[in-house]
């Protein structure tokens, strides 16, 4: 295999810089306007378990190995290869600096994920920081252009489930097979894996440690990952019915807030702020003002058969209230024929 040459160091640097920049506009546009309202970041850890940032990452690179899986098949295709792909397949032997090296418009594409995952789970500023890291720290050693994987690694159940370096270098030699990321399952369910992968990391590993016979392990499945996946959403249900509707809550539209509690296994919420000044002066001089009441939780997602007072029309209507994600509620109101409904975000 060919070694790569100065010229590819610096074009791989180049594109490596630009999608940099790229990835790093998609996650302050997201972050940093309102479209950050309509993820499921928080900031509080207190919001889930500690246990839930460790799962988080896990599920985010599960995800993304999806998303970069099917992403990648696709600008394999003939008529998206050359216009968008080509720019990283340039790198026949890659080095570190390839991890990187995307086309614009492929960088974008790769930058996708990442409102994905917001959007899909609820994730904390430590656990996206850590995906992150993972996923770089990946990405390099999947483009080192040689193998640096421990003798003891080929018989465990890691050598399974994970890419090496040798996996995705096969990928870059031969052009076609080994789109996987991180993880192999996707590879091997969809029968995409080079099938010289394994002969081929025994070769590289047998000159490295001058082993005599190639190494074996008794599991070849490659549904682990997706047995993680399983628990992972699982964990992921659970927590989302753990937070429930309780705390604080703004209407879209006219910035009032209220706080939402349990008593006696029924939810409430009483009217903290209204939204502007003179409004707040009043509800200071009346006292408490709960504008829901009776709300019964019949599932993790929804509370039904409350009623929510409306302060402008002096008039009570019945309501449910429906958990969309950790950080929206959708209030569907009814009275008599009329129907409405108003989005609450948690504060």
């Amino acid at each position: 295999m060919k070694l790569a040459k100065r010229k590819d160091f610096i074009r791989e640097i180049l594109h490596s810089l630009q999608t940099t920049f790229v990835l790093a506009g998609v996650g302050l546009l997201i972050l940093q306007t309102p479209l950050k309202k309509y993820t499921q970041f928080y900031d509080k850890l207190s919001d889930y378990p500690l246990w839930w940032v460790p799962v988080s990452v896990l599920l985010a690179l599960l995800i993304h190995d999806t998303y970069f899986y099917w992403m990648h098949r696709a600008v394999h295709h003939p008529s998206l290869y050359k216009r968008v792909h080509l720019v990283h397949h340039k790198s026949v032997n890659p080095s570190p600096w390839a991890s990187y090296s995307f086309h614009f418009l492929e960088a974008v594409i790769e930058g996708m994920v990442a409102p994905l995952i917001l959007l899909l789970i609820p994730i904390h500023p430590i656990a996206l920081i850590l995906f992150a890291f993972s996923s770089f720290m990946i990405n390099v050693y999947g483009h080192l252009g040689f193998e640096i994987a421990p003798k003891w690694f080929r018989r465990s159940l890691l050598f399974e489930m994970l890419n090496t370096s040798t996996h995705h270098n096969l990928h870059h030699a031969k052009f076609h097979g080994n789109y996987g990321l991180y993880f192999r399952f996707w590879d091997r369910m969809m029968g995409t894996e080079h099938p010289d992968y394994v002969k081929e990391y025994d070769r590289i590993q047998k000159r490295r440690f001058k082993q005599t016979t190639p190494p074996t392990t008794s599991w070849t499945s490659g549904a682990i990952p997706v047995i993680l996946l399983i628990l992972a959403l699982s964990a992921l249900s659970a927590t989302s019915s753990q937070k429930g509707v309780e705390g604080k809550w703004k209407f879209l539209d006219n910035g009032a807030v209220i706080r939402i509690y349990e008593k006696e296994g029924l939810y409430y919420g009483q009217l903290i702020e209204t939204g502007n000044e003179e409004d707040n002066r009043k509800l200071q001089a009346n006292g408490q003002v709960i504008l829901m009441r009776n709300f019964k939780k019949e599932s993790p997602t929804k509370y039904c058969c409350g009623t929510i007072f409306a302060p402008k029309k002096n008039k009570t209507l019945s309501a449910t209230l429906v958990l969309e994600n950790a950080n929206t509620l959708r209030v569907n109101a009814k009275y008599g024929m009329l129907t409405g409904s108003k989005t609450l975000y948690r504060l």
